[in-house]
């Protein structure tokens, strides 16, 4: 659980402009190690993971009820990587989760 707040904790102070630096450490490691060599794709990879960790900035600086919350969370949880987070994947999982959640009447 301290993971999951400590990675809450980076989203919250996070400017929206740019990932922070240790983010930007992992997600070009990892893009590196995705694409060995294939340096446009390293840097699509980059850009995409960028774009979603900002837009997961701005969901978690949102008002959100704790069930929102929690989704966010166990995204989180679900994709961490040995180089921080799959933030595209974070934020296709909490979008899948919360237009279910919408869909049922929350």
């Amino acid at each position: 659980m301290r993971v999951f707040a400590a990675v809450v904790a980076v989203i919250a102070t996070t400017s929206i402009a740019s990932a922070d630096a240790d983010t930007m450490v992992g997600i070009k490691a990892a893009c590196t190690a995705d694409w060995p060599g294939d340096y446009s794709m390293q840097e699509f990879c980059i850009n995409n993971q960028v774009q979603s960790y900002n837009h997961l900035v701005q969901i978690h600086a949102s008002n959100q009820n704790d069930e929102e919350k929690g989704m966010l969370i166990k995204c989180l949880g679900d994709w961490k990587t040995a180089t921080g987070s799959d933030w595209t994947m974070v934020e296709f999982c909490y979008k899948n989760q919360h237009e279910a959640y919408e869909r049922l009447g929350n």
